[in-house]
């Protein structure tokens, strides 16, 4: 039997940014990570390690119950959003941003 096992290292780094609001500091260091102005190396290897299996379309099974999650929820969510008149911090806008990374 054949199986497809991913195994996942974590490298993370904490960069402190000074800006006016919690966007523009992640657009800061996104910017800066595109421009190799932040390279993690093996000294910012946390312990995390992650063995699990392949899920079909999906790196993981955590993956695709996300995605499942997200698309039960994303189209009313856009609807409420729409009609919302306080859309910056609507859940809308947490599940597109979580659609990104899976």
């Amino acid at each position: 039997m054949k199986t497809d096992i991913k195994i996942t290292e974590v490298l993370s780094k904490i960069i402190t940014i000074d800006s006016s609001s919690v966007e523009e500091a992640i657009g800061i260091v996104e910017d800066m990570y595109r421009n190799e102005e932040i390279v993690l190396d093996y000294s910012d290897f946390n312990d995390d390690v992650i063995i699990e299996k392949k899920e079909n379309n999906f790196n993981s099974k955590k993956d695709f119950l996300i995605n499942e999650v997200i698309r039960y929820l994303i189209k009313d969510e856009e609807r409420h959003y729409e009609e919302s008149e306080e859309s910056s911090n609507h859940i809308y806008l947490t599940l597109l941003e979580l659609q990104k990374y899976i």
